[in-house]
């Protein structure tokens, strides 16, 4: 029976697909810091088993914090062992200018989208590479792969997780151990809505160019391209283009992108 470590489990697209694995038999390990949302989290997935034999258990930490962290690796290690699956999801985002983002906010993001999935791959890594077998993947963004205004802190941290995956992948492929990154647009998720109540106007014309997708969406792709061990993930049809685009006409694009900016900044 397949195990899954979802971080960032407790809502959104954690939580969406700790549910389709749910579905397809696997034990769950649902990780985020909120206890009431865990609770919640478990309840829904606890209603789609396939089996008793199934376990569902989820752990309240806080990813930048390593003392935290390492006792729920442990306990993770000793209930159920070690995990097939890290579905690398939990992040934050903040819709700010550069120049107006304190340090204290910079590093915050950083911290939870990078230094955060970093520390959560490698405490399981020793032990899938001893057994040769698993899979990590990282939830990325399309902002990992198009900057994107009022995005310096979170775009940096998207692709920064992109470039560590890539690295990772071709270390690990000896091991068999594969690693995916996922990209896609904005997803409607509660992290999302309330970034909505302050997110700058050039950022939101900015993002309506890749659309937005249902968490839903972004699970098909998602276990479609862990399935394949695809490296990067765009689910969205506008994403895949926009992806397209910018790999393609990288300085048509970027000058399409600034049209943008100066466009929405007269509104």
């Amino acid at each position: 029976m397949k195990t899954v470590v979802v971080t960032g489990g407790s809502s959104g697209i954690g939580l969406d697909i700790a549910c389709a694995y749910t579905k397809q038999g696997a034990n769950i390990i649902l990780l985020a810091r909120n206890q009431a949302r865990l609770n919640a989290a478990v309840s829904e997935c606890k209603a789609l088993v396939k089996s008793d034999k199934q376990q569902i258990l989820s752990f309240s930490v806080d990813v930048t914090d390593k003392v935290q962290l390492a006792n729920v690796i442990t306990a993770i290690k000793n209930q159920v062992g070690v995990p097939d699956l890290l579905v690398l999801s939990a992040g934050i985002v903040a819709s700010e200018r550069f120049i107006e983002q304190s340090d204290d906010d910079f590093d915050a993001i950083i911290q939870t989208n990078v230094m955060g999935s970093r520390a959560v791959a490698r405490a399981f890594l020793p032990d899938m590479i001893s057994q040769k077998s698993g899979q990590i993947c990282f939830i990325s963004s399309l902002g990992g792969i198009i900057s994107t205004y009022g995005y310096s802190a979170y775009s940096a941290s998207k692709f920064a997780v992109i470039g560590m995956a890539g690295c990772m992948r071709q270390e690990l492929a000896e091991y068999n151990i594969g690693v995916s990154v996922v990209c896609p647009p904005e997803v409607d998720t509660p992290m999302v809505t309330k970034e909505s109540e302050h997110i700058l106007p050039q950022t939101r014309f900015i993002k309506d160019l890749g659309g937005t997708l249902q968490p839903k969406v972004v699970t098909k792709a998602t276990l479609k391209g862990v399935a394949k061990n695809q490296f990067i993930i765009v689910p969205g049809l506008m994403a895949k283009l926009s992806y397209w685009q910018a790999r393609v006409f990288p300085r048509t694009f970027a000058a399409f992108i600034q049209f943008l900016v100066r466009h929405s900044s007269k509104a």
